[in-house]
């Protein structure tokens, strides 16, 4: 029998080891359930496409159906009369290479407010879905007040005509999973978890005007804290005006429904002054690209066609999220996570037919814990950060 000591019950190390084992199998279980719950999302987001007609000299059905579906053109981009954005392979002749399908050339619409490429079509494929994403970060625990994080997030990019090619609805379900390492001064859990899905509508406005709404209902738990509580609406408002054909204004407000950061404004503006430079100073995410090469795989085909673009690019952001936990003696509480982020990376931007990749290196600061049972931030130590991703 367990020994008994000044009246407190001792547990013996056997049935704890036997605890910890039956709490990470049940935690195991909930991540596989939220990765079911984003393929049903997806799913869903897939059921709901309308049925259009493929055009003849399209291998995919055309999600923005118009008068003439054969010259399909996706949002904000040119496509010649008559000519088909992703044709039917060419059969090669005898004894030759196989011919790969062409895509239109890369756009940014949606890209210019986060500078997020992967919540949002970067490059337009026929049909609905239009990204896969894979993106790891890792921020190292230093110092004796250090606090380490490292994250784990899937996303997929879908896109559909609402009410039609002018106004896209862009749907963007998603999981991620946080790894914590500290702070040992705090009771917070181990691991945190996102099940999210986001709803970005994209209408165009006149000549020169085009509106961004987004929600985004989501899930983020320690899947034991309370569910009430995890369940958050997140999203923004903004505009951007079109002042010349290379020099947009962006204005706005995210609402983050966080208890350190409750709103957030959006400002800005991006400015291209030619195809090799990209300054996206928006606020809340500033971006500065520089264009250093391009290349071609499928040189076979046509030399003159690029596959590929290689970008390096200086970039800022706000980090964090907030989550509901349960502490060690069973109380629920809310943890909310804050950070400032400043980084330099590298980046291809390939064709559709081809994954994307990108690496970023920097720096984190003022970095802010809050527990709602509390009610003061803890700040914890500065850190490095790397990120990397693969698109697709």
């Amino acid at each position: 029998m367990p020994a008994q000591v000044a009246g407190t019950l001792q547990v013996p190390p056997a049935l704890r080891r036997q605890s910890q084992v039956l709490s990470e199998a049940r935690g195991f279980w909930r991540t596989a359930h939220g990765a079911c719950l984003l393929l049903g999302l997806s799913s869903l987001a897939m059921a709901q496409m309308p049925a259009a007609p493929a055009p003849l000299d399209s291998p995919m059905d055309n999600p923005f159906p118009e008068q003439n579906p054969a010259s399909y053109q996706p949002p904000d981009m040119q496509v010649l009369p008559g000519q088909a954005p992703c044709p039917l392979p060419v059969a090669p002749a005898i004894g030759t290479e196989p011919v790969p399908p062409q895509c239109p050339p890369a756009t940014t619409l949606g890209d210019l407010l986060f500078a997020d490429g992967r919540k949002t079509p970067g490059d337009y494929r026929c049909g609905s879905f239009q990204k896969l994403s894979f993106v790891n970060t890792y921020l190292p625990r230093m110092g004796s007040n250090g606090f380490g994080w490292y994250d784990a997030e899937l996303t997929s990019v879908w896109g559909v005509p609402f009410p039609n090619k002018d106004a896209p609805l862009v749907i963007t379900p998603g999981i991620a999973t946080h790894w914590l390492d500290g702070p040992s001064s705090l009771d917070i859990p181990a691991q945190l978890h996102d099940v999210y899905t986001e709803f970005r509508w994209l209408p165009k406005i006149g000549e020169r005007f085009r509106a961004d709404l987004a929600v985004q209902p989501g899930y983020y738990s320690d899947w034991d804290g309370s569910s009430t509580r995890a369940l958050r609406y997140t999203g923004h408002v903004s505009g951007i005006f079109d002042w010349t054909p290379t020099f947009q204004l962006v204005l706005g407000a995210a609402y983050l429904d966080r208890p350190d950061i409750e709103v957030l404004p959006i400002a800005g503006f991006v400015w291209k002054p030619g195809p090799d430079a990209e300054y996206r100073l928006v606020f809340p995410a500033p971006k500065i690209a520089w264009r250093v090469g391009t290349g071609a795989i499928n040189t076979y085909v046509d030399p003159n066609i690029q596959d590929y673009e290689t970008w390096l690019y200086l970039g800022g952001e706000l980090g964090g999220g907030t989550w509901a936990i349960r502490h060690s003696d069973g109380t629920s509480d809310l943890m909310s996570y804050g950070d400032w982020r400043v980084f330099l990376g590298m980046e291809t931007k390939s064709r559709c037919f081809i994954p994307s990749t990108h690496i970023e290196i920097g720096y984190v600061f003022h970095r802010l814990i809050r527990l709602t049972s509390i009610g003061d931030n803890v700040q914890v130590g500065n850190t490095a950060m790397v990120r990397a991703g693969i698109n697709y």
